[in-house]
């Protein structure tokens, strides 16, 4: 499977650093979620600094399955006193945050 997603540089935003994960749609489709996973979960459990998913390549809705890996990927920061922070997110995603009121636990940055 490629690896699709890409980091970037380690960025300093505001007063915090964080590791900038780009995703692509293959990235959260059915297919793509598994192998996703496994690449974000290492990422997060050898990470010492927060880790922001940059959404702005991302055409298509989120899935249960997605939304429930974000979930996943935030409790697992949040353990180690880290944030997951997300940007990029599309109007129709932040919709669907809004109406889950996942937007008051996921931290949205732009």
């Amino acid at each position: 499977m490629k690896n699709s997603f890409k980091f970037s540089n380690t960025e300093k935003k505001e007063t915090t650093l964080a590791v900038v994960i780009q995703i692509k749609n293959e990235d959260i489709s059915f297919d793509g979620l598994s192998g996703f996973r496994e690449r974000i979960m290492s990422t997060i459990q050898n990470s010492k600094e927060d880790v922001q998913l940059d959404f702005s390549e991302i055409t298509m809705s989120l899935d249960s399955a997605t939304i429930g890996e974000l979930m996943k990927y935030h409790a697992a920061l949040e353990s180690q006193n880290l944030q997951l922070k997300l940007s990029g997110v599309n109007k129709l995603i932040r919709t669907v945050f809004r109406l889950n009121k996942l937007d008051t636990i996921l931290h949205l940055i732009d």
